[in-house]
């Protein structure tokens, strides 16, 4: 497993998540493009939940946004994990899940949840490599596009 640390996303980050997202043009389809990050992240504050710059050493790797407490079912929720394109295919997106997992099992969840867009194949097959398992399919009225709900056992 890879030595990862983590923290709280800043400002200062910023630059690095962008670089990430001009990257990243399935993210971008998908959440936003770097244009409109600011308010992005701005959209998820009444969730609760928490974004984080993930580093190898002094090496950001990745970014990622968790929810422990979910509205939808009061359960854990991943909400993004993105790694920089040049460090995909080396298990850092892997280890960041599984100390996401490590954290959130210490705290006595049982379960950890991820909706993925249907139609990202390689999202999807990341996940079920992670150890997620398909769950059911859901359709967001509000962006009409349909999610595999997958969650993995912690």
């Amino acid at each position: 497993m890879i030595s990862l640390s983590s923290r709280s996303l800043e400002k200062d980050d910023y630059e690095f998540f962008k670089e990430i997202i001009i990257e990243s043009n399935e993210w971008q389809n998908e959440e936003c493009n770097v244009e409109d990050l600011q308010t992005y992240l701005l959209s998820y504050k009444m969730f609760n939940g928490e974004w984080r710059i993930w580093k190898s050493g002094d090496k950001p790797v990745g970014v990622s946004y968790v929810m422990e407490w979910s509205p939808a079912n009061e359960k854990p929720w991943i909400g993004t994990i993105l790694v920089h394109p040049h460090l995909r295919m080396k298990g850092f997106g892997k280890s960041i899940l599984a100390e996401i997992g490590s954290e959130l099992s210490r705290k006595g969840h049982k379960a950890l949840f991820v909706g993925c867009p249907i139609q990202q194949d390689k999202w999807l097959q990341f996940l079920g490599k992670c150890g997620f398992e398909q769950f059911k399919v859901e359709f967001d009225e509000y962006t009409s596009k349909e999610f595999m709900i997958a969650v993995k056992p912690l």
